[in-house]
């Protein structure tokens, strides 16, 4: 009895709800009740329907697609479809893209966005599907956007492509990629058309990922902690590793590892 309640508390710990009242009681010295009280108001006004699946947050939608693990060239008719939710408004960071760069830019933003975050949950979006049922424009217009985004190095995992190129990398991992090799905010943002908001949070993302895999934890741990995919967070480990084995970004990667939340630094100034 005493091993299943001690494995139950370590799994409890792990939890993000756990973390993030360690995080109030240890930064502002709060009592356990003032932490959870904190944390049921910041969970009712930022996810009030997080604890039910078939109520959407404000500016997403449901979404029916075909499953990515259907062959290309199979007969629609006979291919197995499947459910996602896409974020179709973003709010704040949509309306900063849009003042920032304009509507074609707005457009292209939630087309890689949907695409990507379609794939995450298992579903190959077609061209018209993004065109006719979603983005309200052409499949002429959708082609054109999905060239001037391949220009960018963000390649849109359409089920066209899928079979020849594979799904790319998303423009959260292209983002983080240019932030290693030390382009500023201001340059990735410009290059892009992001906001600024957007990009550091996928940098913020992207240390967390990196730090939990210096812990070694796997991959699917990684997913459930930092409140991503699966598939996100094996991007992430990947471009990590890819760059921990150039010393000329050793530099550039600590300094990303200290913006995690969950990094300590030891007295000695080291990460721990």
């Amino acid at each position: 009895m005493k091993t299943i309640r001690n494995t139950s508390e370590r799994l409890n710990a792990k939890t993000l709800d756990q973390m993030f009242i360690n995080m109030v009681e240890q930064g502002y010295d709060c009592p356990p009740f003032v932490s959870n009280a904190i944390l049921q108001t910041a969970k009712s006004v930022f996810s009030p329907d997080q604890g039910n699946p078939d109520i959407l947050n404000v500016g997403q939608i449901k979404i029916l697609g075909i499953s990515s693990s259907e062959p290309a060239g199979k007969p629609l008719s006979d291919c197995q479809m499947k459910t996602a939710i896409v974020t179709l408004d973003a709010g704040k960071e949509d309306e900063d893209i849009r003042n920032k760069y304009g509507l074609v830019a707005l457009r292209q933003a939630r087309l890689s966005r949907i695409a990507h975050e379609a794939l995450d949950q298992g579903i190959s979006l077609t061209q018209e599907d993004l065109a006719f049922k979603l983005l309200n424009c052409s499949i002429r217009t959708v082609r054109r956007d999905i060239k001037e985004l391949t220009t960018r190095g963000v390649i849109v995992p359409t089920r066209g492509q899928q079979k020849d190129i594979g799904p790319g990398i998303s423009h959260r991992v292209e983002i983080v990629r240019l932030y290693i090799e030390r382009k500023t905010y201001t340059e990735i943002e410009r290059r892009m058309k992001h906001s600024l908001t957007a990009i550091k949070r996928y940098i913020v993302t992207f240390s967390r990922v990196a730090y939990l895999t210096e812990k070694s934890y796997s991959t699917k741990e990684i997913a459930f902690l930092v409140q991503i995919s699966e598939r996100l967070a094996r991007d992430y480990q990947a471009l990590y590793r890819q760059y921990k084995e150039d010393t000329a970004y050793k530099d550039r990667l600590d300094e990303i590892l200290l913006l995690s939340p969950d990094c300590e630094i030891s007295k000695k100034g080291g990460i721990k």
